[in-house]
């Protein structure tokens, strides 16, 4: 079981300060969001993060191919896996802060799953056939750069299964969802033929350790208010989702609208005001070490290889109670 930590691209000397310490706490991962409105820019911020860490695989969490063409999302992550073999993964999405924020309209799910088989053939140093022109990265190596593809409904998770090496579910933390959202991946892996057990899963949520289970919670309250807005989207999108009521029931209960410019990803926006203590844990892990370590548990008995907890920076105490509480007894739980 891998532990990952989210971290937003702003106020650089206390994020560069949290990769480090993620590193020195023992997380294997460290994602950085990309949304060029709210935050600083991910590429930039990446680069500077690999040269001050020697071990921790950094990841973008997500790149999309509206607001950057695909073709350079590629180039970037080739370029920095040349730099830094076996740390750098590229994450891919529909598109959602980054471009909702510009009020454009995500990816179609068609368009999306015309692209990443692209971004890998360019990543594997692969001439392709595009409707213009045959295209390729001309000083490529063809250095490996696992792709991950962020996923809530059904669609994009079998989507997922089909195409990723790591499937993002941002389904929260609720056995009951995450069992429903590996189901789809595992699906999707066998339909186009793969099998299931290449797909790794990340599980994207909120964490907070804490003897506190009150604090927790206040500290978690962005996941749930986050996770309503995709899932009312796939709601509105597609009748027949098939998710189970532990997540419809989170957009049922909704009651403000979602702000991306007041506070998105923050647990003290005004628009979180809603949330009852049930529908944060569905999406969060809290509570004292041994409470998430069960839930940890549980999640991996769902086939999840990945708790990919956010959002750390200036987080330090937490970042330090993690390492010493949490990681040294994951070894022990097989996922």
């Amino acid at each position: 079981m891998k532990i990952a930590a989210h971290f937003l691209p702003e106020d650089f000397p206390d994020f560069i300060d949290c990769v480090r310490l993620a590193e020195q706490s023992g997380y294997d991962r460290a994602w950085i969001v990309d949304s060029q409105m709210l935050w600083e820019d991910v590429w930039v911020y990446m680069t500077r993060a690999l040269l001050a860490t020697e071990r921790i695989q950094l990841g973008v969490g997500v790149a999309n191919p509206l607001t950057r063409h695909y073709t350079v999302n590629a180039s970037a992550a080739a370029t920095l896996a040349q730099l830094h073999p076996g740390r750098v993964i590229l994450g891919l999405g529909r598109g959602d802060s980054a471009v909702r924020t510009l009020g454009l309209k995500q990816v179609a799910t068609n368009k999306f799953a015309e692209v990443v088989p692209r971004v890998r053939a360019l990543l594997d140093a692969q001439e392709i056939e595009t409707e213009h022109a045959p295209i390729r990265i001309r000083w490529a190596t063809g250095e490996k750069v696992p792709i991950g593809i962020a996923a809530t409904g059904p669609r994009n998770l079998r989507l997922a299964g089909a195409l990723a090496d790591i499937a993002m579910l941002q389904v929260g933390a609720n056995p009951a969802a995450v069992r429903w959202a590996v189901e789809q991946v595992r699906a999707g892996a066998e339909e186009a033929g793969r099998d299931p057990d290449e797909v790794e899963i990340a599980t994207f949520c909120g964490m907070w350790v804490s003897d506190d289970l009150d604090e927790s919670r206040e500290e978690s309250r962005w996941a749930a208010a986050c996770a309503a807005n995709h899932i009312g989207d796939v709601m509105q999108r597609v009748p027949d989702h098939g998710m189970p009521e532990e997540l419809t029931r989170l957009v049922a209960a909704r009651t403000q609208a979602y702000d991306y410019y007041e506070g998105h990803l923050d647990s003290s926006a005004e628009h979180t005001g809603w949330l009852t203590p049930e529908l944060i844990d569905d999406f969060a892990i809290t509570g004292p070490p041994d409470s998430c370590l069960t839930r940890i548990e549980e999640l991996a008995a769902c086939g999840v290889d990945e708790i990919s907890t956010a959002y750390l920076n200036n987080k330090r105490d937490q970042l330090r109670r993690v390492g010493e509480t949490v990681i040294p007894a994951l070894a022990a739980i097989p996922a």
